[in-house]
Parts: C-alpha cells; sequence; structure tokens
C-alpha cells in the first residue's frame, strides 16, 4: 500500500501503511523520501547516526513509525493516518543554525504597489525586514 509523504518542498508516494495515529514506512520508503537509514546504531544520514533509545517504538513489525521517527529527530510531524498522508517539517535547529549565521533563505514578496520583490534583489545593501500579523 502507498502512503504520501511531504518532505520539505518535495512529494513522495512511498510504501507504507496506517496505523494507529501513524503512518508505518518501509525502512526502504524512509530512505528515499528522507535520506535516513535504520541501522543497528539507530537512525543514520551517511556517517552520521542518532542512536536509539531504549523502548522508543520507533520500529513496529520491521517498518518505521513515521511520528517515533519524527521524535527521535525533533522534527515536527503532521499525520492524518485515514488519508495516508503526512508532512514532516524541519527540525527547529535547522532554521536556528540559518538565523545564527546571519543569512536569510530566499523568499520574494509583493511590495504595496504588487510588484514581486525578492531578497537577492537588493544584495550587497543592508536591508529591513518589517513583518505585522494582526493575529
Amino acid at each position: 500500500m502507498s502512503v504520501t509523504l511531504v518532505v520539505g518542498a518535495e512529494t513522495f508516494e512511498v510504501e507504507g501503511e496506517p496505523h494507529d495515529r501513524t503512518l508505518l514506512l518501509t525502512p526502504d520508503a524512509l530512505r528515499e523520501a528522507t535520506g535516513w537509514e535504520l541501522r543497528a546504531e539507530g537512525l543514520c544520514l551517511g556517517d552520521a547516526c542518532v542512536p536509539r533509545r531504549p523502548n522508543d517504538r520507533l520500529v513496529v513489525d520491521g517498518s518505521v513509525d513515521l511520528v517515533a521517527f519524527a521524535a527521535t529527530l525533533r522534527r515536527p510531524v503532521a499525520v492524518e493516518a485515514a488519508a495516508r498522508i503526512a508532512v514532516l517539517a524541519d527540525s527547529p535547529e535547522e532554521h536556528a543554525q540559518v538565523i545564527a549565521e546571519g543569512t536569510a533563505p530566499p523568499f520574494t514578496l509583493p511590495d504595496l504597489d504588487g510588484k514581486d520583490v525578492s531578497l537577492a534583489d537588493s544584495r550587497g545593501r543592508k536591508r529591513l525586514l518589517l513583518a505585522w500579523a494582526s493575529w
């Protein structure tokens, strides 16, 4: 059975199944969608591994529990098991690193006249970004 997994800006149709309030992915499907592998030493991305905790419920009947995977890596996840879809976000630490480095991710927004303006349009000059929300 296939499930839909959104990771960042990419969408994957991978092998998996709904289970309770999560999705169970085959180890191959996890690797295909996220790059992470389930190994004896834990969850690994290349040479870097995150050890598994005792009784972590990461593996259920040979499949990877997506909610437990996200919790292990401290990544937010939204799952609608009945619809067989999930969205896996980047970890807060990944975004904090961008801020700490002093670089903003590229973006394009409309100005007051509705003209699209990109951050790259003012490269090399100082900029002030003002954000406001009514909520």
